[in-house]
């Protein structure tokens, strides 16, 4: 028996040194078409996320629509739960880590589907859903018939002469997929 030439040794060790590199290239395909896949729900989700500033946009709508009912006469000063506060809270404990009042329970707020129905926050059915709570920037209730007190115990603006007290939106948007935002919004307006 002949002993191997050099020759067919190599030719077994490269075809063992091809299989190699062929195994390391098929996991390195792999795991690009992972990381693609990984990136393109990330930008779905972003997509989500963003969409959910028009339902934001709709709640302020609602929310510029509903405040002349809150505010009215004496109602001004007279809250009504998750849906108006007509004090904010200075301690910074009243807040959660959003910044969102405690007194808020977003499971008890009215919801409403982007179309403007009412709509049920708890169900995840693919559609865009916003909530509102109003909160009036007073440290304490005011006396609606003097200016003067107004302005000593509300956050305001002058416009046109007028005293606007100035009102901040919490909002809650929910879209497709479980994705949630939280908005704030200041608005001006009447206090009386």
């Amino acid at each position: 028996m002949e002993p191997l030439s050099k020759g067919r040794r190599q030719r077994g060790a490269v075809l063992f040194v091809t299989l190699i590199v062929l195994v390391v290239l098929m996991l390195a395909g792999v795991a690009v078409v992972r990381s693609m896949e990984t990136s393109s729900q990330i930008a779905a989700n972003t997509a989500f996320r963003q969409a959910t500033m028009q339902a934001a946009d709709r709640a302020i709508v609602h929310a510029l629509n509903k405040m002349p009912s809150l505010v009215n006469d004496s109602a001004g000063n007279t809250g009504v739960a998750n849906l108006y506060l007509a004090t904010r809270s200075t301690n910074k404990d009243d807040f959660d880590t959003r910044g969102i009042p405690k007194a808020i329970n977003w499971a008890n707020v009215s919801c409403t589907n982007d179309d403007g129905t009412n709509g049920n926050c708890a169900a995840n059915n693919g559609d865009y859903r916003f909530q509102y709570v109003i909160e009036r920037q007073c440290s304490s209730n005011p006396t609606l018939t003097d200016e003067v007190d107004v302005k000593k115990k509300c956050a305001y603006e002058l416009t046109g002469g007028a005293v606007e007290v100035r009102y901040r939106v919490y909002i809650r948007a929910q879209g497709p997929r479980g994705t949630e935002s939280f908005y704030e919004v200041m608005l001006g307006g009447a206090y009386n």
